[in-house]
């Protein structure tokens, strides 16, 4: 609600890797907002190997503070709960 209270249009929310490669198979996002933990103890590295493949810039939101990704495989990682304007910015970054 959020995202599309600030105009943007939002494709999801999806709990599983197939359920997103389907989505992003209809039509490309600009960026991907990913956590790690998906439906029934998915964890989403996959997803995100795959959506980095495409080209797809990667905001991982997760609760872990342990989490490390090769250099460029993501955008930006956030610790939950993550404020609103935080978010928000991370969208509007570019590399």
């Amino acid at each position: 609600m959020l995202l599309e209270a600030r105009g943007a249009t939002v494709d999801g929310p999806v709990a599983t890797t197939a359920d997103a490669m389907r989505l992003v198979s209809e039509n490309i996002p600009d960026v991907a907002i990913v956590d790690i933990n998906l439906r029934d103890g998915e964890l989403s590295y996959e997803l995100i190997d795959r959506l980095h493949d495409r080209g797809i810039r990667i905001v991982v939101l997760t609760g872990y503070t342990d989490v490390s990704f090769q250099e460029g495989k993501v955008a930006v990682i956030l610790q939950k709960p993550v404020r609103d304007e935080v978010l928000i910015a991370s969208l509007r970054e570019r590399e």
